[in-house]
């Protein structure tokens, strides 16, 4: 072929001429067909988290870095990096530094009554890696996963991008309806779908806020047995109870039938991307192997640094401020609302996390969304929290980020909104 020719591959070589350069390839019809719906829901949060100025900020669910003790973390970074620099500085296992697992097994007798044995537990790269193995163990094309009505907008990006169809189970005002989960695999076996696992947020969930009670849990652990299900437990958020308690955790009651994934992105840093699954060996070990395809391993300064903090005490000791702090934001967001949204929205009140979330009767949430940039306050939609993306009266709200002082005034903006959709 002359250096004249037209060629599809002369936009990017450049060995066509100019002649080339003035009709490239138009790049969008050859991407992948689940990369050609353009920007998630997700990336829009995380943009409009990243857009600053008078904005009171209610979208993405950030943890607040001052509550960090940057002088500790770098006194330990500096540590780990000159005593164990063959380690801290190395790529890891797949399953994660050995002595990270020990204190992760200890870490979770914390607050759990059973403990995941060598076989049972690896490191992962935070939660949504964790769910991203799972899918990767679990999911042949076509096959269903079970999910909340509403739930982490995340996990349904995950499920798609590995073949699966999230199929909704029903929420009331408590949480999960445990007695949904059989409606719900009935529901995918008639369309055709094998179903694989139940996804399910138990404490302070996203986007509700809600603490799912105990026997509900049991509940549904019974049922994972009875009809041959996985039980995925995603506990991001359960060491931010505000009161500092527990309730039995899904893999306590059923470690049979449950694997659980957790990550440090709320209490320890977002920035080092640490987490955890732990569950039957079987299912852990096809984990640990799909992780060698994906990013090899957790980056193991992180592992190292957080494994200091368990071992020496610090993380426990930081979270008692961890969770003052947020209390105190939702206590003032929930004050604004009882002053200002009377009337005009119902919400959840948490007990823990970093969520609320509010029914607007009458109104398409997605366009108070556009009304409310206007007026200066940012929240996220409810549609996007359900997987079969229904219009929505509700929303979500994170409190984590945003200072106390500024919910008042945030939760006006939000008034004003709704009032002037409303006329």
């Amino acid at each position: 072929m002359s250096a004249t020719s037209s060629s599809p591959l002369s936009p990017v070589t450049g060995a066509a001429g100019p002649a080339a350069a003035e009709a490239p390839l138009e790049w969008h019809e050859r991407l992948a067909l689940r990369a050609q719906g353009g920007p998630s829901e997700l990336s829009a949060i995380l943009a409009l988290a990243a857009a600053g100025g008078d904005l009171v900020d209610f979208s993405g669910g950030f943890p607040d870095t001052t509550l960090y003790d940057t002088d500790l973390l770098g006194e330990i970074a500096a540590k780990q990096i000159g005593t164990r620099p063959e380690v801290a500085l190395q790529y890891a296992s797949n399953w994660g530094l050995p002595s990270l697992r020990e204190a992760l097994r200890a870490d979770i007798a914390r607050n759990q009554g059973h403990v995941p044995g060598e076989d049972e537990l690896m490191v992962t790269s935070g939660g949504v890696d964790a769910l991203t193995l799972a899918c990767k163990a679990m999911l042949d094309d076509g096959d269903a996963v079970l999910v909340e009505a509403p739930s982490y907008l995340g996990a349904f990006n995950v499920i798609r991008s590995h073949g699966g169809e999230p199929v909704s189970m029903r929420n009331d005002e408590h949480g999960l309806v445990p007695a949904s989960v059989r409606e719900a695999a009935e529901a995918a076996r008639a369309a055709g779908r094998t179903p694989k696992f139940v996804y399910v947020i138990p404490d302070f969930q996203n986007p509700s806020g809600l603490l799912l009670a105990e026997d509900r849990r049991r509940e549904l652990v019974d049922l994972c047995r009875e009809l041959g299900l996985l039980l995925l437990e995603d506990v991001a958020y359960r060491d931010l109870a505000f009161d500092g308690s527990y309730l039995r955790s899904i893999y306590e009651i059923g470690p049979d039938v449950t694997v659980q994934t957790g990550t440090f992105s709320k209490t320890f840093t977002p920035g080092t991307r640490m987490g955890w699954a732990c569950g039957p060996a079987t299912v852990i070990r096809a984990m640990a192997e799909a992780k060698t395809n994906t990013d090899q391993c957790a980056g193991a300064l992180g592992q190292c640094i957080l494994e200091a903090l368990i071992t020496e005490g610090h993380y426990a000791a930081s979270l008692p401020r961890i969770r003052e702090a947020y209390a105190a934001r939702a206590s003032a967001l929930v004050g604004a609302f009882e002053d200002r949204l009377d009337g005009l929205a119902t919400w959840t009140v948490p007990e823990g996390g970093f969520f609320t979330w509010l029914d607007v009767p009458g109104v398409d949430t997605k366009e108070l969304a556009g009304v409310g940039i206007e007026n200066g306050v940012a929240f996220v939609p409810g549609s996007p929290f359900f997987a079969d993306g229904r219009a929505s009266a509700q929303l979500r709200m994170s409190f984590s980020r945003t200072p106390a002082e500024r919910m008042a005034e945030g939760v006006d903006r939000l008034a004003r909104s709704i009032e002037r959709l409303r006329g």
